[in-house]
């Protein structure tokens, strides 16, 4: 038996082999002087967020007569998240071997630390005292692996070689477990009874520093040479000058600043109408239908898509409402 099938395609912004493009985001630059918060405040109520930025093209369609030296951005590295604690946040202290930030909060920092010196220590070796420094990734370091017993015990190796952070957390990734990992007096105590006196070793502590205030993923950095540097231990929050560089500053400075608006995307529905003496009734065929076409609506507006059936109501020759045959709808 031959079935008559409705589909529907919901697109957002195009139609489908008509778009060679989705709509890109539109920047607006702000001739008000604020402090960061007070920027992002602004910027959420009067458009989407504080400006991110994923190329160099991005920056290249920022249009603006800088009224001050530097405008806010929505890169932020909040020292709430990683100071005194280890926080949840993306930015915050996690272990190598789980990429997790700590379960049990244990943090023996030495007095002082962590302080983000010269905005560029991300990683943390033991100190010869035992207590916990960060410290730049690529210093040379000896360095402290763990291995897990048939008890789930870990059991501590120190490796007397000197390598940078990276370096040697692949070392131990090959030979053991991954870089010593800490989560309370006991082992910490095992990790610094494995040390010889007076050696400072990394552990498996790292965090990836800065993030973007709607949360975007974007690894993108345009950094003005011999930035970041973290400069007097409180600049936390990134500008852009008129030549498109960017500077950690002092979050609580007065700055002109760049909002971000998202795309406003239209809607189209394509309405398609095909036979086919496939048995629409049958799970397994619908499910293959819908595996089939959204491979290929991908693979033409390679943007992310679902597909689901969606029963369409159908007249039957008898002028009664027959609401057995489905019919696939696409959203993008």
């Amino acid at each position: 038996m031959a079935f008559y099938v409705t589909l529907f395609l919901l697109f957002l912004g195009c139609i489908l082999c008509s778009c060679s493009q989705f709509p890109q985001r539109q920047y607006r630059y702000v001739h008000l002087a604020m402090n960061w918060t007070s920027a992002q405040n602004y910027c959420r109520e009067h458009h989407t967020d504080l400006a991110t930025f994923e190329s160099a093209d991005d920056l290249q369609r920022l249009k603006a007569d800088f009224s001050y030296e530097w405008a806010w951005l929505g890169l932020r590295d909040d020292p709430r998240s990683w100071r005194e604690t280890l926080g949840s946040d993306t930015n915050s202290w996690r272990w190598s071997a789980t990429n997790e930030t700590s379960r049990t909060g244990y943090r023996p920092w030495n007095q002082g630390e962590p302080n983000a010196g010269g905005g560029l220590e991300m990683c943390v070796w033991m100190r010869a005292d035992g207590k916990w420094n960060d410290a730049r990734c690529l210093e040379k370091s000896h360095f402290i692996c763990y291995s897990v017993t048939n008890q789930k015990e870990h059991k501590y190796h120190y490796i007397e070689l000197l390598k940078t952070w990276f370096s040697a957390r692949d070392f131990c990734r090959e030979r053991y477990t991954d870089l010593a990992m800490i989560e309370n007096n006991a082992e910490h105590h095992q990790v610094f009874s494995v040390k010889p006196a007076g050696i400072t070793a990394w552990i498996g502590l790292y965090r990836e520093p800065w993030t973007w205030s709607d949360m975007s993923q974007s690894s993108f950095r345009n950094w003005k040479r011999t930035c970041p540097n973290n400069y007097l231990g409180n600049q936390f929050c990134v500008g852009e000058n008129r030549l498109h560089e960017w500077n950690d500053l002092p979050c609580e400075e007065k700055y002109s600043f760049i909002c971000h608006q998202d795309p406003k995307w239209t809607t189209t529905v394509v309405k398609v109408k095909f036979q086919t003496d496939a048995d629409m009734t049958d799970p397994a065929v619908n499910a293959q239908i819908l595996q089939q076409l959204g491979a290929l609506l991908t693979s033409q507006t390679q943007a992310p898509l679902s597909v689901r059936w969606k029963t369409e109501p159908r007249k039957t020759t008898d002028n009664l409402t027959d609401r057995s045959r489905p019919g696939p709808i696409v959203h993008l």
